[in-house]
C-alpha cells in the first residue's frame, strides 16, 4: 500500500463505521443496542436499565430489569401503529430524555366502501388473511350459465353437485331446510345426516343469500380440501345432531358430543365467510332432554377451521346463542397445523356465546374490531371465556370490545382452555373490557407470537370507541345487496 494513502483510508474507515452505527441505531436512541423484535422478549438483566420501544425517531423509553415483553402493553403506548417495532437496551441508570415525537393524529374511523350493485361478485378485502396470497374471489368470474338461483333443498344440492370446474355462484332465496321432503325428509341416523345434510362446496364457489331472510337449516356447509370459496349473507341455524354420543372419558364427569358444524373449513385455502348469522335459535340448548345427569348437547361448532386450512377471513358475522362457537385447530396432536391456520376475525358480533370466540391451537390468528356481549349469569349460555389461547396458539388482538356482565379482569375473557403445560401466546393493543383498557398482564401469558400482520389495515381498523356502533350497524345478513 502507498503509505501516503494510509491517513485517508483510516479516515474513510472511521466515517464508514460511524455511518453504519447510525444506520443500525435508526430504530432506537443513540448508545442503545437492539434486544428484541416486537412480540419477543428483551433480556435486560438484574440491574435496572433504560429500554426503548419503537421505530426511527418514534420510540418510548422506560426503566426495566430482568425479562421485558417487547409489546405495546408493556410500554403503555404504540408510538408507530401498524409498523413493526423493536426494543433496545440502554445504559444502567436514568433513561435519556425522550426524543420528541410528532403528535399522532387520532385514529380515523373507517368509512365503509359504497355497496356493490350485486355483492355476489365481490372478492375478499385485502384487510384480512383471505385477501392475502392471491386473494379470494369465489365465483366472481362465473359465466351466466353457472349462476344458480335456488329456493328448495333439492335445487341447492343439485347446484352444489353440478358438473364442471368453472366458477359458480349459488344464490339462495328464502330459508332452505336440508331435511325437507324434497331432499328425503327428516334424518334417520347420524350417517344419513352426514350424507344428506353436508353441502360439500367445490372450489371457486360463492354461496350467497338474496335479501335478509335467506338461510340454511339442518345443513353442515363443508369446505374441505378446496380453494377459493365465499359464503355470505345467510342465516345458518347451527345443525342439531340426531344422535349425540355420550363420552364418559370427556372431562371429569363425561360429556355429550355431536358431529356437525354450521360451517366446517377442513384443509381448505382462501375462504371468506362474511355477513352471515349463526345461531342455535329456535332449538336452544335448554330445550334438550337430559341424559347421564346432563343436557344432551346436539350442537357442535358454528364455524370450525382445522387440518392446516389457510387464508381464511370471518368478517361482519353475527354469532348468537351458542356454546362451543369457533375452533381453530382441532387437536394438540395435529402438529402439522404449525405455520398454517392463518385466520382473521374482524367486525364480528359474538352475542350470548359461552366459549370459543375463537379457541385456537397453532394458528396465526388476528382478531380486530370484534364486539363481545354476554353475561356470566346467562341462564342458557353463560359466558365462560371468550378468546381461547391453546397449545402453540399465536394470536394478535387489536381494538376488540368486551362487554361481559360479571367479567372483571383478563382471566374472565382470555384463557388457556387446555393443559397449562401446553401454552400459547397472545398480544393485544387497544382492546377494552367493560369500558376499561384490557390488560393481559393478569393472564400471565407469553407475548411471543412470532409474526406480524402482513396486510394493510389502513381504512379498516377502527378504534375501540367506534367498534360497537360499526359492528351493530353493519354485521349480519341483509346489509349487502344481492340481485336476482
Amino acid at each position: 500500500m502507498n503509505p501516503t494513502h494510509a491517513p485517508r483510508l483510516a479516515a474513510l474507515a472511521l466515517l464508514f463505521a460511524a455511518t453504519s452505527q447510525d444506520a443500525l441505531a435508526a430504530d432506537w436512541p443513540a448508545g442503545f443496542s437492539k434486544c428484541a423484535d416486537e412480540g419477543g422478549t428483551c433480556k435486560v438483566g438484574a440491574a435496572a436499565r433504560a429500554v426503548s420501544f419503537g421505530i426511527k425517531n418514534q420510540f418510548v423509553v422506560k426503566m426495566f430489569s430482568h425479562d421485558v415483553p417487547c409489546d405495546v402493553a408493556t410500554f403503555g403506548g404504540d408510538p408507530a401503529h401498524g409498523q413493526v417495532k423493536k426494543c433496545a437496551v440502554g445504559p444502567i441508570g436514568k433513561p435519556p430524555a425522550p426524543t420528541p415525537a410528532p403528535t399522532p393524529a387520532p385514529t380515523p374511523v373507517p368509512v365503509p366502501p359504497p355497496p356493490s350493485a350485486d355483492a355476489s361478485r365481490d372478492v375478499a378485502p385485502a384487510s384480512g388473511w383471505a385477501g392475502f396470497a392471491g386473494g379470494t374471489s369465489g365465483g366472481a368470474k362465473a359465466a351466466a350459465a353457472d349462476v344458480h338461483e335456488v329456493s328448495t333443498a333439492s335445487a341447492l344440492v343439485a347446484a352444489v353437485k353440478a358438473a364442471g370446474a368453472a366458477p359458480r355462484i349459488i344464490k339462495v332465496v328464502g330459508r332452505i331446510d336440508l331435511a325437507a321432503a324434497d331432499n328425503g325428509g327428516p334424518f334417520k341416523s347420524e350417517s344419513d345426516q352426514a350424507a344428506r345434510g353436508e353441502l360439500k362446496l367445490p372450489s371457486d364457489t360463492t354461496l350467497i343469500g338474496v335479501g335478509a331472510d335467506a338461510g340454511l337449516v339442518n345443513a353442515n356447509v363443508m369446505i374441505r380440501k378446496v380453494d377459493n370459496v365465499i359464503v355470505r349473507n345467510l342465516t345458518i341455524v347451527n345443525p342439531c345432531d340426531v344422535a349425540p354420543r355420550w363420552d364418559p372419558s370427556d372431562g371429569s364427569s363425561g360429556n355429550w358430543n355431536s358431529e356437525f358444524d354450521g360451517i366446517t373449513v377442513d384443509g381448505a385455502q382462501h375462504v371468506w365467510i362474511d355477513h352471515d348469522r349463526f345461531t342455535d335459535q329456535p332449538r336452544t340448548d335448554d330445550l334438550s332432554p337430559s341424559g347421564h345427569g346432563k343436557l344432551v348437547q346436539c350442537h357442535d361448532g358454528a364455524v370450525d377451521i382445522k387440518d392446516a386450512a389457510d387464508y381464511v377471513t370471518l368478517s361482519f358475522n353475527v354469532f348468537d346463542h351458542h356454546d362451543k362457537n369457533d375452533l381453530v385447530g382441532s387437536s394438540d396432536s395435529d402438529t402439522g397445523d404449525a405455520g398454517h391456520l392463518k385466520v382473521t376475525f374482524d367486525h364480528n358480533w359474538f352475542s350470548t356465546i359461552t366459549q370459543r370466540t375463537p379457541r385456537v391451537r397453532f394458528g396465526q390468528v388476528h382478531l380486530y374490531d370484534n364486539l363481545y356481549t354476554g353475561s356470566k349469569a346467562d341462564p342458557v349460555y353463560p359466558q365462560a371465556y371468550s378468546v381461547g389461547v391453546g397449545y402453540e396458539a399465536r394470536l394478535r388482538s387489536e381494538q376488540n370490545v368486551f362487554e361481559i356482565a360479571g367479567a372483571g379482569s383478563c382471566h374472565d375473557v382470555v384463557a388457556n382452555p387446555g393443559s397449562s403445560s401446553k401454552p400459547g401466546a397472545i398480544v393485544d393493543a387497544g382492546s377494552t373490557l367493560n369500558g376499561a383498557p384490557l390488560s393481559l398482564a393478569a393472564c400471565a401469558m407469553s407475548a411471543d407470537v412470532g409474526w406480524t400482520v402482513p396486510y394493510d389495515l389502513r381504512g379498516a381498523l377502527a378504534p375501540a370507541s367506534a367498534v360497537k356502533a360499526i359492528v351493530q350497524g353493519q354485521a349480519g345478513p341483509g346489509r349487502i345487496t344481492v340481485t336476482r
